[in-house]
């Protein structure tokens, strides 16, 4: 087997810019409001999906059905 190479141990470390932290614009805006329509639409889910279970149901009904004929 061959052996990686290893990483240099001292790396140069570049001083932190202060000036430079406006450098970077983000992400655009249709991209934002896109992710946040995702999460709104996921958390919609989730919440559609959990209701039914956190809901009272009454008491089932006895004996008012009729019964169903067999297929044949």
């Amino acid at each position: 087997m061959s052996q990686r190479p290893r990483p240099p141990r001292h790396l140069p470390v570049e001083p932190i810019d202060p000036e430079g932290w406006d450098n970077d614009p983000g992400r655009p805006l249709g991209l934002r409001l896109l992710a946040l329509l995702g999460a709104l639409s996921f958390l919609a889910l989730g919440i559609s999906s959990v209701l039914p279970l956190l809901q009272r149901q009454g008491p089932i009904p006895e004996g008012t059905g009729t019964k169903t004929q067999p297929l044949t």
